[in-house]
């Protein structure tokens, strides 16, 4: 009885959280042999899979060092499986899954993720297949996974952005002369991470983010230079705060915004928004603006929140004890209705999660002001603790892969 763990599309701080559960899982649960597949799917498929040393990963404290290790040590990857069941894909899979003795495989990844378990599971219902169960294990900083009040290496997210914004306006302070600082972030439907840089505010006599744009607003360019004139009669220096996704509700930046699309889902990979505008504000008001964007960093980024990390273990952990029984399944977290912040897991089919996504509630867009109170209360449990950092000779450091596995 083995067990097989894998990670999938964009990294978070606490992907490797999640891993650790599931490994520590693995041991604990008596599994003969814990295997990770890089690069997800495509190392199943290629057969690029280590096995787990237990005793190095107990030795090398690995439990405790992949927790503060962000990003997909395993490596990740955007395959779409086939939406035919009959493609070769399927059948080389479980031929791989059948000669290392697979009886447990666990996908960690987020909507697009759960649609290769969905898909999975398909085959295995119409195989009739009794041998391996497939569960996922959910992550996304974008906090867009349905069935959960929120997704593991999103509070992460937000601590990083909201430290950085802290730090930016630091900067804007600085000269007497009007200026407009934009700071584009991560979002590209829906704008939770962007809306938690309200959090940057948070006992602060005077306002860090002046102004946030979301995908979910409609908002002319007209618009939002009015918001921005109004501003400036309280402060002469702004910092807004804007999704990568954000579009005017007339289409003028359409065009403007840089855009690739990545293999296999084909979601469109865009940047630029925030310095189209502060180009189109600069034009407009003849004042001093900048862009900054965050980009990767805001996945990647190593001031880990204790509480994310926490749960993303706790989800990791529970895809193995699951797992080892049932197929077609996810571990969700839900808050609990109580004074202190408390969560309850419980699970869902993967077909609830993929290739779907969770909005702003509409009733939170009403006003800024009831989206500040709403965001501020929503996040502000999740960011709390901190993952202290191994530091080299000043400089960060982290558990590599060959630190507690090996190969078959």
């Amino acid at each position: 009885m083995n067990c097989l763990i894998g990670q999938s599309g964009g990294p978070t701080a606490v992907i490797n959280s999640s891993l650790a559960g599931a490994i520590q899982a693995g041991i604990d649960f008596d599994f003969e042999n814990v295997f990770v597949s890089l690069n997800g799917i495509e190392g199943l498929l290629s057969e690029n899979i280590k096995l787990v040393d237990k005793d190095l990963f107990e030795k090398e404290n690995a439990n405790e060092r992949l927790r503060k290790r962000p990003s997909s040590i395993l490596g990740s990857c955007r395959f779409k499986l086939s939406d035919d069941l009959k493609d070769w894909q399927y059948k080389k899979i479980f031929e791989n899954l059948k000669k290392y003795e697979i009886s447990t495989f666990v996908y960690i990844g987020g909507n697009d993720s759960m649609d290769t378990v969905m898909k999975l599971n398909s085959y295995i219902e119409k195989n009739k297949i009794d041998w391996v169960n497939v569960v996922g294990c959910p992550k996304t900083i974008d906090n867009d996974l349905c069935e959960m009040d929120h997704s593991p290496g999103f509070a992460s997210a937000s601590k990083f952005v909201n430290s950085a914004l802290r730090q930016i306006r630091l900067d804007c302070d600085i000269y007497p002369i009007k200026s407009v600082t934009f700071v584009e972030i991560m979002g590209r439907n829906a704008g939770w991470l962007t809306a938690t840089s309200y959090l940057a505010n948070y006992k602060r006599k005077k306002d860090i983010v002046n102004l946030v744009y979301l995908p979910e607003d409609k908002k002319s360019l007209d618009d939002i230079e009015k918001e921005i004139k109004e501003k400036f009669k309280e402060d002469n220096n702004l910092l807004i705060a804007v999704s990568e996704g954000f579009m005017d509700k007339d289409g003028k930046l359409l065009n403007e915004k840089q855009k690739s699309f990545d293999k296999g889902f084909n979601h469109p990979i865009i940047a630029g928004i925030g310095l189209k505008i502060s180009d189109y504000i600069h034009d407009k008001l003849k004042v001093k603006t900048r862009s900054v964007e965050l980009n990767i960093v805001q996945r990647t980024s190593f001031l880990i929140s204790k509480t994310d990390s926490d749960e993303a273990y706790q989800l990791g952990y529970l895809t193995i004890k699951y797992g080892k029984e049932k197929t077609n399944l996810v571990p969700i977290l839900k808050r609990e209705n109580s004074k202190d912040y408390k969560v309850k897991y419980s699970t869902t089919k993967p077909s609830n999660i993929a290739n779907k996504e969770k909005k702003i509630p509409q009733e939170w867009l009403e006003s800024r002001e009831i989206l500040k109170e709403k965001i501020t209360n929503y996040t502000l449990p999740l960011i709390k603790g901190e993952i202290y950092q191994e530091f080299i000779d000043g400089i960060f450091d982290y558990i590599k892969l060959e630190d507690f596995t090996k190969n078959n």
